[in-house]
């Protein structure tokens, strides 16, 4: 009898560890995330619409304060947003709702290309199209004047204080030299003399220093070098990377790059002290043209582009006008956290953003849009 009752027992728990099993398995199989039948999609990879021909509504956290085709917008320490727009072919001023607009300057005789403002907003360097080649200007608001430059300017840029210029200066046999002059291009001074490549110069925050270097091209290693305006002597300051663009932090103690290892290989941000030692790599993917300072000089706001695989970078971007699919962020550089600034449940449009700019108490960042033209903010 015992001997049945323990046969029985046993039999009995090896159905109840079967049942338990079975049903282990199948809830594991139907339910579970992580299974191949159902997977969690990657939010950052996930498909939003980019690239579809169907309209997109606006961005819900995303507004646009300025219903105009803009160029080069700024925001003045003064609380204004200053832009040149190509609706109405004038350079204006709003207050950073968009309203309250002014008229600067107005009827300019050729096509806008390009517009670097001057530190106080007070006037601008205007690139007109012009034949055979585009003519730099001199805008002054306070004036209404608009005053060309020198032909053989090729490119140009304010000192610290607005009352000088450099630019690169291209004679006829294609030789170029580096110069400083008065904005209106009077009592001009050579600082130096350079070779036929095309470059881009910045002045150096907080000196009178001009920095310069080869227009970003991926196959091609960047150097990046100073020039002081007074004593014209040139310090090389980094070197070795390919596709090199840059951008000064606000007190010039430091040095953006977007540059890659080798050529033809992904860009990424680093970090690099005013000598040009102390790499730091960031592992961001991201142009110059998609990131702003801080004014403290610890942070980076930063657009985060998608949507542009199997492009060689910067060159397809600019030249093949490709459109990226932004997401953005800001990173602390003293932690090295990254944090979104915009959820991508708030985005419900494509947005190539360029030239971002912060309010004066840094709770706005404002940025163009490269395929619309339009200005847009988000809070922070």
């Amino acid at each position: 009898m015992k001997k049945l009752f323990y046969s029985s027992l046993a039999l009995f728990l090896l159905v109840i560890i079967f049942l338990l099993a079975y049903n282990f398995a199948f809830k594991t199989n139907i339910n579970d995330a992580t299974s191949p039948e159902v997977k969690k999609e990657d939010p950052d990879t996930s498909s939003s619409g980019f690239g579809k021909e169907t309209p997109i509504n606006p961005a819900s956290s995303v507004e646009n304060p300025i219903n105009e085709n803009l160029l080069t917008a700024t925001i003045a320490n003064d609380g204004n947003i200053y832009y040149y727009s190509l609706d109405d072919k004038a350079f204006k001023k709003a207050n950073l709702e968009g309203k309250d607009k002014v008229t600067l300057l107005s009827n300019l005789p050729a096509k806008v290309l390009r517009v670097v403002w001057s530190p106080k907003n007070d006037s601008a360097l205007v690139l007109l199209e012009n034949s055979p080649y585009p003519r730099w200007h001199l805008a002054v608001f306070s004036t209404k004047t608009l005053s060309p430059l020198k032909p053989e300017i090729t490119r140009a840029t304010w000192n610290n204080l607005g009352d000088k210029i450099y630019y690169l200066f291209k004679n006829a046999s294609g030789d170029s030299s580096l110069n400083k002059s008065n904005p209106d291009g009077s009592d001009w001074k050579e600082i130096a003399g350079v070779d036929k490549k095309e470059y881009f110069l910045e002045a150096v925050p907080q000196s009178n220093t001009v920095s310069l270097w080869n227009k970003p091209n991926a196959l091609e290693e960047s150097l990046f070098t100073t020039f002081d305006s007074e004593t014209k002597k040139s310090t090389p300051i980094f070197k070795g990377r390919f596709g090199g663009d840059y951008l000064w932090s606000p007190n010039g103690e430091k040095v953006l790059v977007s540059s890659s290892a080798q050529k033809g290989t992904p860009l990424t941000l680093g970090i690099i002290n005013k000598s040009g030692g102390q790499f730091q790599a960031l592992t961001i993917p991201t142009f110059i043209s998609k990131v702003v300072w801080s004014k403290d000089n610890n942070r980076l706001f930063y657009a985060l582009p998608g949507g542009l695989d199997n492009a060689t970078l910067p060159n397809d971007y600019y030249a093949k006008n490709l459109a990226s699919q932004d997401t953005f962020w800001q990173i602390d550089l003293t932690t090295g956290k990254s944090t979104r600034i915009l959820e991508l449940s708030d985005i419900n449009q494509s947005f190539d953003s360029t030239d971002l700019r912060l309010s004066p108490k840094e709770d706005i960042l404002f940025f163009t849009d490269r395929q619309t033209g339009r200005l847009y903010k988000i809070d922070l």
